[in-house]
């Protein structure tokens, strides 16, 4: 086990950073987390280094499908790594199995989180900004925070990137399939950070042209 990485958030509070990245991007038929964006940084790369600048500790990242190619890639940061060996569930599957993984951490070496910041690799419209943003909402890791934006048809959906207090941790163990923690941010006592363009994902060919092209949602972002 990695000894615990000494980033601090404002009021001294304790925010562990999860990485989903288990995936087999079996529809647009090569690793999403590999991507590059205009900077070259890997999709994977650069939502480990959003957390990492946003002072969580530890920074986790879930690998599943394309294991060995990911955590070659992510190997120069200060990161963990946890291996979900039953990726093919879905992202709930990946949530316990990071929430397994902290538990564990907190366990060996002492050091309580307050909260965990769950993020995806393949939501281009996520920048530092909005991370920063969820911080700030959850009061220093003690309120549950999730992104709110619409989906295609202009409904209204709660989703990750979200952070969730260590009060959440028991239900999180209990995830299961591709439903990742909607249930709990569907709760009155969720607060929400608006994520402008939150529904455009990158899962299929023509979502990553898309994301390349003069009209994509991040604009700034597309790889040459």
């Amino acid at each position: 086990m990695p000894s615990p990485i000494t980033h601090r958030l404002p009021g001294d509070r304790r925010i562990a950073g999860v990485v989903l990245a288990a995936g087999a991007s079996r529809r647009l038929g090569t690793p999403k987390q590999l991507l590059r964006d205009a900077d070259g940084r890997t999709l994977v790369m650069r939502a480990a280094q959003q957390l990492l600048d946003a002072g969580c500790a530890p920074v986790l990242v879930v690998t599943g499908a394309e294991r060995a190619a990911i955590e070659a890639e992510i190997a120069p940061l200060p990161i963990s790594v946890c291996y979900n060996a039953e990726w093919g569930e879905g992202m709930g599957g990946s949530i316990r199995c990071a929430v397994t993984w902290l538990s564990a951490w907190v366990a060996s070496t002492g050091s309580a989180r307050d909260a965990l910041l769950v993020v995806a690799c393949d939501m281009p419209s996520v920048d530092h900004a909005h991370v920063e943003a969820l911080v700030f909402a959850s009061a220093d890791g003690t309120r549950r925070v999730a992104s709110n934006y619409h989906d295609g048809a202009g409904r209204p959906i709660r989703g990750i990137p979200a952070l969730l207090p260590s009060e959440d941790w028991p239900a999180l163990l209990g995830l299961s399939g591709d439903r990742g923690a909607r249930d709990l941010f569907v709760s009155p006592d969720t607060l929400t950070v608006f994520l402008r363009h939150g529904h455009f994902d990158l899962d299929t060919p023509a979502d990553v042209a898309r994301w390349r092209s003069d009209d994509s949602p991040q604009p700034h972002l597309p790889c040459p």
